[in-house]
């Protein structure tokens, strides 16, 4: 029988490894490029410094390694142009041609520009404050431009749903005990002590979560085991508060990091437990509903619209300029509905001026109430197109009443857009109030970047010329 001979080609065989260096033309007309002509990047650089200095971010040039300040910018930029995250902008910037011309780096021979934990914590920095103020001077140079006209303003609120499925109570109970489990790890470890009543009432409650996930068939059963799962709750909170006061203020920082835990826990319980009991008694979602444990911001928000009764996550006002542009900031004071046309009237000032009043106003019948109406009048908003309730009158006519048809839809499209996959407004991966709150502002900013761009491309040079 003849040998078998190597599948592999022998060493000699392989071609030999070499660097090339690739050259390729780029035409200036190439849309990202006019993007990089057109944007105004001295404003943009003094809002990013301002929000990376504040985080102490090292961008004067102290001590230890500067902040490229130039180069961040610019990929920061391009990150949320294109809707990445910062592992896929770092594979994009190592073989993206045009991207490394956006960012100014075009001979640069080494793939990696910088890495992706860099450009993460770059745009960390900036927080939802930092990107909102960027988002304003896009917005407004988009009507400087003449690509949005701001006599138009039309606002409406939506949710920024979370990824956590239906508010299962069982789910945000374990939730509760699990956290308690870690602060009493953390005590003991200081050497405080913890009683093991305490440490079985919180694995009692884990308990029966999984009983209630594997075993538990019908409603009935489901039921009898919340209520139990309830009880042990409140048991374990008492436990936790006699804890809770066993540790004095001087005590050392775990000790505090545990207490000041298990206090967010029994403040939470306090709010949930009746919330679930109005939805064993009635079978309703109670408003504002706690979701998450450890997100006690987010709550459930009662909307009794076609399909969808209730949506889960965090309250966002979202205001819509004529042409598209968009800008807005999430609800956490709970305003009344009734209140949200002021609000959207002082966010239009806060990016235009404090004088700066829009000639049509636009809201859904919601925001209507006489109070309301009669302020923007008397802040010099000439034409009011909030929906009446009820039988009172429309406050506009004619054309204008179909400009307020017209608008409203554009709202509920552009607030769809923004949800959309493309843009991630919905169902963010981070996992507290802050950072939650910075992506639906990415989500925001990089919508209006890419309409910049396409109103870019369809002008040409027109506009720029205009402007300079």
């Amino acid at each position: 029988m003849k040998e078998q001979s190597d599948i592999m080609p022998k060493e000699s065989s392989l071609p030999a490894e070499q660097e090339q260096l690739v050259s390729i033309y780029v035409k200036k007309s190439h849309p990202m490029l006019k993007l990089k002509e057109a944007l105004p990047w001295e404003e943009i650089k003094a809002v990013m410094v301002k929000h990376w200095r504040a985080a102490g971010k090292n961008v004067d040039g102290g001590r230890g390694q500067k902040l490229d300040v130039e180069l961040f910018v610019a990929v920061i930029v391009l990150m949320l142009l294109k809707g990445f995250h910062a592992r896929q902008m770092e594979e994009y910037l190592a073989e993206s041609v045009v991207a490394r011309i956006f960012i100014a780096r075009p001979a640069d021979q080494q793939a990696q520009i910088r890495d992706h934990s860099n450009i993460a914590r770059a745009q960390a920095a900036l927080g939802a404050a930092g990107i909102e103020e960027v988002n304003a001077i896009v917005v407004k140079y988009s009507v400087k431009l003449g690509f949005a006209n701001p006599t138009i303003l039309s606002s409406d609120t939506t949710a920024q749903e979370l990824p956590i499925g239906y508010p299962n109570e069982p789910g945000i109970l374990r939730g509760i005990a699990e956290r308690c489990l870690r602060a009493f790890g953390k005590l003991k470890k200081a050497g405080t002590r913890v009683s093991k009543a305490a440490v079985e009432k919180a694995k009692t409650v884990l308990k029966l979560v999984k009983e209630h996930h594997l075993f538990a068939k019908t409603k009935a059963e489901k039921e009898k085991l919340l209520k139990k799962m309830i009880c042990q709750t409140n048991k374990l909170m008492k436990s936790s508060e006699e804890i809770i006061a066993s540790i004095g203020p001087r005590a050392k920082s775990m000790k505090q990091s545990a207490a000041l835990r298990l206090r967010e826990m029994v403040t939470v319980t306090k709010q949930l437990i009746p919330q679930i009991k109005y939805w064993l008694k009635t079978g309703k979602v109670a408003t504002g509903k706690i979701l998450h444990a450890g997100i006690t911001q987010a709550h459930s928000i009662v909307r009794n619209k076609a399909g969808k009764k209730v949506e889960f996550g965090f309250k966002y006002l979202i205001n819509r300029i004529g042409g598209g542009y968009l800008f807005g900031a999430m609800l956490l004071e709970g305003q009344h509905e009734t209140k949200m046309p002021l609000v959207a009237l002082s966010a239009y000032r806060k990016i235009f001026g404090e004088q700066a009043t829009p000639r049509l106003q636009i809201y859904d019948r919601g925001g209507y109430a006489k109070n309301t109406v009669e302020k923007l009048a008397l802040a010099g908003v000439k034409k009011i197109g909030v929906q009446p309730k009820g039988k009172a009158p429309w406050l506009v006519s004619g054309p204008d009443r179909q400009t307020v048809r017209s608008e409203r839809g554009k709202t509920e499209g552009s607030i769809g857009t923004l949800k959309s996959s493309k843009y991630g407004f919905n169902l963010p991966k981070e996992r507290n109030q802050e950072t939650i709150q910075a992506a639906g502002q990415r989500s925001i900013l990089s919508l209006n970047l890419n309409t910049f761009l396409k109103d870019l491309v369809n002008t040409g040079k027109s506009a720029l010329k205009k402007v300079a």
